[in-house]
């Protein structure tokens, strides 16, 4: 319990520095993004942006001027907010001691892997550099500088090969799934690949513990449940990635509350929408009901959804055991919802979205 006083104190500390929801809708109420950045400077992100500024306005920076025109507002923001973002879980790690960093540092191997599935993605369709980097949470092992060096590779080969060079265990399924992808010309398997090899190594450093590592390996399981359920459905959403034989080949098995029978009964369904339906006989009834009655169902509305339940579920984590690691993985990911919703809030107004077509795709704690 000693072990976790110290550090959960200063978490609460920390959590008043979150804006929270009531912020996010003064935020989309302003009328450009050069009016949001103005506030933003009234925020306790004020000095990172300062800091960002002053960095990209240096003398000789390609950047310099940046904030000066409305186009360039949205990538001032977005990369205070990822330099903020490292320093506040950076902080967060400090203040753990050995068995409690641990069990964060478990918890931030997703990171890890939705980072590289996001550049994986990217180099497929020939993103920008600074696109991809603005879609990355560099809270992991990867870290801003190597996440900007895997960005910069020109194939996804040779973002392999740049892993593997590093010496990190991740470059292994990465490319046992790079294999199956040039089989198959579709990114599942390597998402399945990173998605196992993710679940194995945390399940391996919390398979004996005490009652927080037990928190953690449930909390595990909803993560997973989450990743099988968005399986299913991406192979709904189109039926040419994966046949019904390799979408139940890519279930995972971590004894989560989505079972085995169910993920094969929603992969077996017609269409998006009723795989959606069938979800209303599981225990994640909620997110077939949140859709019942829309006339359109958008996958990442789905995934959103699923988001917001995992946020609930950490919160909820945090008031059963305020002594424990439950509120470590509350901040946790109210940090990481928190500048992904400031994200989308530049994008949002960036793109000329009305205020309810932002405030939708928010992942709120309220």
């Amino acid at each position: 319990m000693d072990d976790y006083a110290y550090m959960n104190a200063r978490i609460r500390a920390m959590q008043g520095r979150l804006l929270g929801p009531p912020a996010y809708q003064e935020l989309i109420a302003r009328e450009s993004t050069a009016d949001l950045l103005e506030h933003l400077f009234e925020s306790p992100y004020a000095q990172a942006l300062e800091l960002t500024r002053s960095r990209l306005s240096a003398p000789g920076s390609p950047l310099a001027g940046i904030g000066q025109r409305g186009t360039e507002h949205g990538s001032l923001i977005d990369r205070a907010l990822r330099h903020e973002l490292v320093r506040r879980l950076s902080k967060l790690r400090r203040y753990a001691s050995d068995r409690p960093r641990e069990l964060i540092e478990t918890l931030a191997l997703q990171w890890d892997t939705y980072n590289l599935k996001t550049i994986v993605r990217g180099k497929r369709a020939n993103a920008a550099v600074e696109d991809l980097l603005a879609s990355t949470v560099p809270v992991g092992a990867l870290d801003e500088i190597a996440l900007a060096e895997l960005a910069r590779a020109p194939t996804v080969q040779a973002v392999v090969d740049t892993i593997a060079t590093w010496r990190y265990p991740i470059a292994q399924p990465l490319r046992e799934g790079l294999k199956a992808y040039g089989e198959t010309e579709s990114l599942q398997p390597v998402e399945f690949e990173l998605d196992r090899w993710t679940f194995a190594e945390a399940f391996k450093r919390v398979s004996a513990g005490d009652a927080n590592d037990l928190v953690v390996r449930d909390f595990l399981r909803l993560l997973a449940d989450k990743a099988n359920i968005l399986t299913a459905l991406r192979y709904l959403h189109s039926r040419t990635a994966l046949s019904p034989i390799e979408a139940a080949r890519h279930f995972l098995d971590v004894k989560g509350r989505f079972t085995r029978v169910q993920f094969q009964t929603v992969v077996a369904a017609r269409d998006l929408r009723q795989g959606l339906s069938l979800l209303g006989d599981t225990p994640y009834a909620l997110i077939a009901r949140k859709f019942a009655l829309e006339e359109s169902v958008a996958l990442p509305r789905i995934e959103r959804e699923l988001e917001q339940l995992v946020l609930r579920k950490a919160l909820a984590l945090s008031r059963q055991d305020p002594l424990g690691i439950g509120l470590p993985i509350a901040y946790f990911e109210q940090q990481i919802n928190e500048v992904r919703n400031l994200r989308m809030i530049v994008r949002g107004k960036a793109l000329g979205l009305p205020p309810e077509g932002i405030t939708e795709w928010l992942v709120s704690w309220s």
